[in-house]
């Protein structure tokens, strides 16, 4: 038992160094390194079966505050097996079994806590576990950290090391959580041979792609708070619409033109109505000064016989009243 504290002592210091390592995992150091540690909890485990800490039929409170955080050696194993970078595929199976191990003797040893299920399994519920493990880890890391400073000391309260070492264990049940689908994922990529792997890139550029439908937004913010974003009765615009009545309310920035040669579709033409105006009266003289000149000689025939009349029919002749 003299033994089982100090190579314990040497798996979490080694812990510490391994999961804050900065440089390359690649290098034999580092590989020596995770070796090492792999070594210490492998001894630890001969120890911990030889002396019998753990049975099927106990329970937490059977164990003693130095025996509960012995059961952490089979995760801390697997950590650092699954660190290894040689032999990756095999590495991974052993990693995962000794996780499963942990996780088999954590459930035995804390059959009164109701871990929560994952039964809606989508996206969103795996992301909001995650994250639920995560803030959990870290109080519990910081409550870890305050009860160290109490734990070399001396005269440690024996309830101080129970707390201690109960609430390791649950950080590292946590940590297994995150790990063990990690594991689980890369051991059946590993699995793939190349031609399947290449056959699901193939199956995956094929796939056919759906079109998109045009997305559509109520006109006003209140027609949508109202009858809800897309009611049909309702009038509605396109994402051009919305866009260029962004840009009139100075919240979207103008479109950059495009260069001539970028115009291979055609675009809509937007109509200035001053330049329409001009257009109009423009188009409208110049159909006057064609019809004058279509009919100039006509003009000048009639003008002439109309100064003749003028000329034989002073004002006022034609209007005498029968008076001499």
């Amino acid at each position: 038992m003299s033994d089982l504290p100090s190579l314990f002592s040497r798996a979490l210091d080694e812990y510490t160094a391994v999961s804050n390592y900065s440089g390359s995992r690649a290098c034999a150091d580092f590989e020596s390194q995770v070796s090492s540690a792999s070594e210490a909890c492998e001894k630890s485990v001969e120890l911990i079966n030889k002396l019998e800490l753990f049975s099927k039929n106990e329970d937490i409170d059977d164990l003693s505050a130095n025996e509960i955080k012995y059961m952490i050696v089979p995760a801390l194993w697997g950590y650092f097996v699954s660190q290894k970078n040689t032999n990756r595929l095999d590495n991974i199976r052993v990693a995962i079994t000794l996780y499963n191990e942990f996780n088999s003797l954590y459930a035995s040893y804390f059959a009164s806590e109701s871990p929560p299920k994952d039964v809606n399994s989508t996206a969103a519920a795996s992301r909001e576990a995650k994250i639920r493990r995560y803030k959990e880890k870290r109080d519990l890391e910081d409550q870890l950290d305050k009860l160290a400073t109490y734990i070399n000391q001396p005269h440690v309260d024996e309830e101080v090391k129970r707390e201690y070492s109960t609430k390791l264990v649950k950080r590292w049940k946590l940590i297994v959580e995150d790990e063990l689908p990690i594991l689980k994922k890369e051991e059946e990529i590993l699995c793939l041979n190349p031609e399947e792997i290449k056959k699901q890139i193939s199956e995956e550029k094929e796939r056919p792609h759906v079109p998109v439908k045009p997305f559509i937004l109520t006109r006003t913010a209140l027609q949508a708070a109202v009858f809800g974003a897309g009611y049909p009765s309702l009038p509605t615009m396109t994402m051009d619409e919305f866009y260029e009545d962004q840009v009139k309310r100075g919240i979207f920035p103008a479109p950059k033109q495009q260069p001539l040669e970028q115009k291979s579709k055609p675009n809509v033409v937007r109509i200035d109505p001053s330049d329409s105006e001009k257009a109009a009266r423009e188009e409208k003289a110049a159909k006057e000064d064609a019809l004058e000149d279509a009919h100039d000689e006509e003009k000048l025939r009639k003008a002439r016989e109309w100064d003749e009349f003028k000329d034989t029919h002073p004002r006022g002749s034609g209007n005498r009243m029968n008076r001499a």
